[in-house]
């Protein structure tokens, strides 16, 4: 607020020169006609200036951007991925706290603190747990979330029989 008011100040007193680069479509003032240092700063007035920079060659609407087509790539096709179940489990390590484990599946996949407690307990006691079946995608991003959280896991389909 303090810089506009300075900004007007200063452009009273440079008088017209600043004036007509601020407003081109108004007539030039000089030092030696009738126009005053307040009817320059009147016509100065901060909402002037906003709404004469926004006039000055800005389109009013942006126009759609052209969408690019790659042709030179063909789509890739991962196989057995799509619609089978995958399985992420987790292992007993030496570097994670039980609690964190915990804390870190609860956080990433929305288990319930009991459900995983249980998880982290199995892969405690056994080495090894199931944390759940997913499709691929949904597979891999908790993986790569536990994998973020410190959580040494895998990924590995699920062989339906």
């Amino acid at each position: 607020m303090a810089a506009s008011r300075f900004l007007l100040v200063v452009l009273a007193l440079l008088g017209s020169s600043v004036t007509a680069f601020f407003a081109p479509s108004r007539p030039k003032a000089s030092f030696g006609s009738s126009v005053s240092r307040s009817t320059v700063a009147a016509r100065m007035s901060p909402a002037t200036i906003e709404r004469e920079s926004v006039k000055v060659g800005a389109p009013a609407v942006l126009d759609r951007p052209a969408e690019k087509t790659r042709v030179d790539e063909p789509v890739k096709e991962r196989k057995g991925m799509g619609h089978e179940a995958w399985e992420v489990r987790i292992y007993n390590d030496g570097l994670n706290t039980r609690e964190h484990v915990a804390r870190s599946l609860v956080q990433v996949t929305g288990m319930s603190e009991m459900e995983a407690y249980q998880t982290m307990m199995q892969a405690h006691q056994n080495g090894i747990a199931v944390v759940g079946r997913w499709v691929y995608e949904v597979a891999e991003m908790y993986h790569d979330a536990l994998q973020n959280n410190g959580i040494v896991c895998d990924i590995v389909p699920v062989e339906e029989e």
